[in-house]
């Protein structure tokens, strides 16, 4: 008895087609939604430029209270503005007049 060869069927475009579509589409559809996809990279990229952003403007407030403290700590009309803007206080001798806004 003679033993008959496996002889594949040769792919029709369909077939090809349908093939195609069968290993591509998962593999898409993990580049794109997959934890570690696409999606997820916009978004930790959205992320992390926000933080950078805030991280820069966070680090801009502190320069500007390090500056104002310094000024505070040597420049003796500095603290004098700032009391008597934050406290009202006066020197003696100073006339305060009180100016009331009309209604």
């Amino acid at each position: 008895m003679k033993r008959r060869r496996f002889r594949p069927k040769p792919l029709t475009t369909r077939r090809k087609l349908l093939l195609t579509v069968i290993v591509v589409l998962p593999v898409l559809a993990v580049f794109t939604f997959g934890n570690r996809g696409l999606l997820k990279r916009f978004a930790l990229e959205s992320r992390y430029n926000k933080a950078h952003k805030d991280l820069y403007r966070e680090r801009e407030i502190g320069d500007s209270i390090r500056a104002e403290i310094e000024r505070l700590k040597t420049d003796s009309l500095e603290v004098e503005r700032v009391v008597r803007e934050r406290f009202g206080m006066i020197r003696p001798g100073d006339e305060v007049y009180k100016i009331q806004e009309e209604e």
